[in-house]
């Protein structure tokens, strides 16, 4: 930006705009290993779980596993096709469900 204000309009008439990411103390940070993801008619809805082994039993292996829903997350077709392109771009080849390889 060369020291220019950023709300003033820049070549084209575009407003350039500083985004600042913070986390805020109550947001929600965990691993999934389940998510369940559905389509609507107007929007894409993520549902991410957590999985919670149960009691050890005689033989010290868990023998049951609670499936605990942490987060759900509501997004338009056009941010959920984004996340899909960023995902697909981040996962390595061989690791992407059905490879053979």
């Amino acid at each position: 930006m060369d020291g220019q204000d950023a709300s003033q309009p820049q070549e084209g008439g575009q407003i350039e705009i500083q985004r600042l990411y913070e986390q805020s103390p109550d947001a929600l940070s965990m691993y999934s290993e389940i998510a369940h993801i559905v389509g609507t008619r107007n929007e894409v809805i993520i549902q991410f779980y957590e999985t919670i082994p149960g009691i050890p039993g005689p033989s010290g292996a868990a023998e049951t596993m609670t499936t605990r829903l942490k987060a759900t997350i509501t997004m338009s077709f056009a941010h959920a096709a984004n996340l899909g392109r960023i995902l697909l771009e981040r996962i390595p080849e061989e690791h992407r469900q059905g490879n053979t390889q």
